[in-house]
């Protein structure tokens, strides 16, 4: 179940906290206040002696992993940012429900964050676009 502190509204959620970007991010954070994946994430990180996590975002700053649960749930699918059989440098591809749907570069930032070369808005509608174009992405026969 994800936490979500009450006082957030969803567009919170997506866009990352103005802490997130200082030098120690977590030392004034009640991390479990955090949504299950995220406090997840900076527990590993840490138990692997990692510098602190950042979550991935997108060129607009969107934090990528709400985003794909929001949209998730809300169509019904599966999305996955992946990269098969690329070289360092290659773009990855955005999934929906196995089928590629747009092609996302990525680069890693000097203070360890991947950010993807796609707006948030962008990202929206090409699952809008495969959900619009497949008659019922739920049914699993329908899914490419």
């Amino acid at each position: 179940m994800t936490r979500h502190p009450e006082n957030r509204s969803p567009r919170d959620e997506v866009e990352p906290p103005d802490w997130l970007d200082d030098d120690e991010p977590y030392a004034d954070v009640d991390v479990d206040r955090l949504p299950d994946w995220w406090r997840d994430a900076v527990g590993e990180f840490e138990e692997h002696d990692l510098p602190p996590y950042r979550p991935p975002r997108l060129a607009d700053g969107v934090l990528v992993p709400p985003l794909i649960e929001r949209l998730e749930a809300a169509h019904d699918v599966e999305i996955r940012l992946m990269g098969t059989d690329v070289d360092h440098g290659d773009a990855w591809g955005l999934r929906v429900d196995g089928e590629v749907v747009a092609a996302v570069e990525r680069e890693r930032t000097a203070d360890g964050c991947t950010r993807y070369g796609m707006t948030g808005e962008e990202f929206v509608t090409a699952v809008r676009e495969r959900v619009e174009a497949v008659p019922d992405a739920s049914d699993p026969a329908d899914r490419g």
